[in-house]
């Protein structure tokens, strides 16, 4: 996939965040360290250590962790397998290798400290998301505390996270790009639908028909920020039934049937930035009581949209949502708060809880996704991927969202 430029050559398209704006990136944490007088930051969270640097890895039980110095060289621990990955990161200048987990002769969280040691961090005051590496497939080892204990070691994950809360543009232009191919996963899933077919079987069709289009569309301007199947570059799924009434039901295995409930789901990873996209649909003509919860679910949702603006806080959008469920009547059919932060993440700070008083800003993106659960009857839900704007909000998911567009 080209763009033009302004002499005419094409000029390829990247959906990824530039090395430049990673860079500015890592300078605004240097910032944040001088000001809270730490000497550097040590991250283990793979998408905290992506999103300041173009280092992609899969969590497993071998340890990995970068260092921000406040002055300096970036460091990274790296185990022996990950070296050609860490080589696509040319602005991680010092990178400490270990053979394996659990090792031989030095575990590998003793080569951290040697790394530490090397950029003059030991016994200093770090910063950092996780007090050692977590429990990771079947992971154990010291703590960063224990390593540097003639230093200070302080949780600090709003280091990283404060800033990740806010999207720039490019951030922002791939969550749409997101958008947009959550939106044909959904639409292949809604025409597959049909009596008799399992969730199973539809949703791996859809899926499977999404990823080929996109892929064959975006062509080399798509670079998958993950490995293996576990996260597709796209998706779409749905649950059904008694299920429904269930904010996290599971599958089931027989197949759709007249008067089944349906919510579904689907995103798709361009960037490593994802979006939201769910949809609460019937299987045949609904009935009055059905059509008469989907329609306070839709009211409720409404209330979230309206919610949203700069200057009200996460606490606040809440509290608009929970009114209108009130006055509805419908306060006990209620089991979530409504939505989440998204970004690099399906879920990640700031929360649409009465417990979060994040202050709202440009360029923050949320799931709106108050639902109701109605035992017996179904749940109902639809998801919006919404951004944070100089003046309300945006709504990037565009599916249909009335009840006679989703009847299967």
């Amino acid at each position: 996939m080209t763009l033009m430029t302004q002499a005419g050559l094409p000029k390829t398209r990247t959906l990824a965040i530039s090395s430049e704006e990673k860079t500015q990136r890592v300078e605004r944490v240097r910032e944040v360290l001088e000001d809270l007088g730490f000497d550097a930051l040590v991250l283990f969270h793979p998408e905290r250590i992506g999103y300041l640097t173009n280092v992609i890895f899969v969590s497993t039980e071998r340890p990995m962790a970068l260092v921000v110095p406040a002055r300096g060289d970036l460091g990274i621990l790296i185990p022996r397998l990950e070296q050609e990955h860490v080589k696509k990161a040319p602005e991680i200048a010092d990178i400490e290798v270990y053979p394996e987990y659990p090792g031989g002769r030095q575990h590998p969280i003793m080569h951290l400290r040697d790394l530490l040691n090397r950029k003059g961090l030991v016994g200093r005051r770090l910063a950092t998301d996780n007090d050692g590496y977590g429990d990771v497939n079947g992971y154990l080892g010291p703590t960063l505390s224990a390593i540097n204990s003639e230093g200070a070691v302080q949780v600090a994950r709003e280091i990283v996270d404060k800033l990740r809360q806010v999207k720039s543009e490019a951030e922002l232009a791939l969550i749409r790009e997101s958008c947009t191919w959550g939106n044909l996963a959904h639409r292949l899933l809604q025409k597959h639908m049909a009596i008799g077919r399992t969730e199973i079987e539809v949703g791996l069709q859809a899926t499977s028909e999404a990823i080929l289009i996109m892929l064959d569309t975006l062509g080399s301007a798509y670079a998958s920020q993950s490995r293996g199947f576990r996260n597709p570059p796209v998706s779409a799924s749905f649950i059904a039934g008694a299920n429904t009434a269930l904010p996290h039901g599971m599958r089931r295995g027989q197949g759709l049937k007249p008067g089944d409930a349906i919510i579904t789901g689907a995103s798709s990873d361009i960037g490593g930035y994802h979006s939201e996209l769910e949809r609460t649909m019937i299987v045949g003509e609904p009935s009055a009581e059905f059509a008469k919860y989907f329609d306070a679910m839709l009211s409720i949702q409404q209330a979230g949209f309206r919610a949203i603006r700069p200057g009200r806080t996460c606490a606040d959008v809440e509290a608009d949502v929970q009114r209108e469920v009130a006055q509805l009547g419908f306060t006990e059919l209620t089991r979530h708060h409504t939505g989440h932060g998204i970004g690099l993440e399906g879920h990640e700070p700031p929360f649409l809880d009465l417990g979060d008083e994040t202050e709202l800003e440009p360029g923050m993106v949320f799931s709106i996704e108050p639902g109701l659960y109605v035992p017996g009857v179904a749940g109902f839900r639809h998801s919006d991927t919404a951004i944070v704007t100089e003046h309300g909000v945006e709504i990037a998911t565009y599916y249909p969202r009335d009840l006679a567009s989703l009847i299967v």
